[in-house]
């Protein structure tokens, strides 16, 4: 008999977790070696080791959670950021000793910790999965490049856990807790719609495979997501006036707008050629990496007809595609958990085998670069 203890996707989790402490304390070690002093930034939190963990957008999620959005005498451009992330780091600081930058660190390691357990069983159960796969999933997760940022102060294991949940409960016809999770992941980043979006399909094919002339009332569960985007932009608007005030914060503070694909790769491009050193160049290099591996992947999905998740991830990917800005592509695809899906179910063979092999090999050392990178303070994400 299986219990907590002993399931493996609960051992899945624990060991994920495991490597994330492992990591943390690499960051740790290396900026130590580095020489990496105390951190002059007005949100730092003071405490040299936890500072290791909290850098460029972490600073927005501790103010906001300090402050709440747009304190006197700052007009732009916290809004960018959506609320469920600080809100969480508020309410956990207790916990932390007040603390909201320790109390985003344990968000996401135990965040992590069980998107890994999720994303073990999503894959076990696929009925192209099992064991093998589930663990391959697991252990590419682990490795990916910018691993760092599922121990930083950042929205990335959080989202992940509850896009996992909710595709988990979904595929389970759990409607209405699928509903509920895919909501909390929309009040954390606005990816939480494509989500949405890929949940509807999984719905309309569950519908036509049931041969049902109606769909039950759990439907209505695909609309919460909607109801917490809402309420954060009618927020928005009782504070700046404007029922466009994400996108404006997004256009003010980093110049992103929407854009045709061939233009965004041309800015992409520029952008990595106009790069002022070795570092910020490496990091627009793996912008675009990681955004063709995305349609790549997304071709996969397709050959493999896995049309919910094609359909998140390709909204996913497009926005990003579609952009002025491709910059933090690489940490974004943390959360597109259909490759992981997708990759770590290909049938396998010897041609596979090898390939897996090399791949992961290479995440590794990239895992170790970019980690190098966070821990010295150079921008990589």
């Amino acid at each position: 008999m299986t219990t907590l203890r002993t399931s493996p996707a609960v051992r899945a989790g624990v060991a994920f977790l495991g490597s994330r402490l492992l990591l943390g304390l690499t960051v740790l070690a290396m900026a130590a070696v580095a020489g990496q002093g105390a951190v002059a930034h007005e949100w730092a939190s003071g405490v040299w080791w936890l500072d290791r963990f909290s850098a460029w957008d972490s600073y927005h999620f501790v103010r906001i959670a300090t402050l709440g959005y747009l304190p006197p005498g700052l007009d732009c451009c916290d809004q960018a950021f959506f609320p469920g992330y600080p809100m969480l780091m508020a309410a956990l600081a207790p916990l932390t000793g007040g603390s909201v930058t320790g109390a985003g660190v344990l968000t996401s390691l135990v965040a992590g910790a069980i998107a890994a357990a999720l994303l073990w069983q999503l894959v076990r159960d696929d009925a192209r999965g099992g064991p093998v796969a589930a663990r391959r999933a697991v252990l590419m997760l682990a490795l990916a490049p910018c691993g760092f940022f599922l121990v930083a102060v950042y929205t990335e294991a959080l989202f992940l856990a509850l896009a996992l949940g909710a595709w988990l409960l979904a595929s389970r016809r759990h409607w209405w807790w699928a509903g509920a999770l895919a909501a909390l992941a929309t009040g954390v980043r606005v990816n939480g719609l494509f989500l949405a979006a890929g949940l509807a399909v999984m719905y309309a094919l569950q519908w036509h495979h049931d041969g049902r002339p109606r769909p039950r009332w759990d439907v209505l569960a695909l609309g919460l997501p909607a109801l917490s985007i809402g309420g954060y932009v009618l927020h928005l608007h009782s504070l700046t006036g404007s029922w466009d005030a994400w996108r404006e914060a997004e256009h003010r503070g980093w110049d992103r707008s929407t854009a045709t694909p061939w233009t965004g790769i041309a800015t992409a491009w520029q952008s990595l050629l106009d790069s002022p050193n070795a570092w910020l160049a490496a990091s627009r290099a793996a912008d675009i990496v990681a955004v063709l591996l995305g349609v790549a992947v997304c071709l996969l999905l397709a050959r493999q007809r896995r049309w919910p998740e094609l359909t998140y991830l390709s909204l996913t990917v497009g926005v990003v595609l579609c952009s002025t800005l491709w910059v933090s592509a690489p940490r974004y695809a943390l959360t597109w958990f259909p490759a992981y899906l997708a990759v770590g179910t290909i049938r396998e063979g010897t041609a596979y085998r090898r390939l897996y092999a090399v791949g992961l090999g290479l995440s590794a050392v990239l895992l170790v670069g970019a980690t190098w990178a966070a821990a010295t303070r150079h921008w990589i994400a």
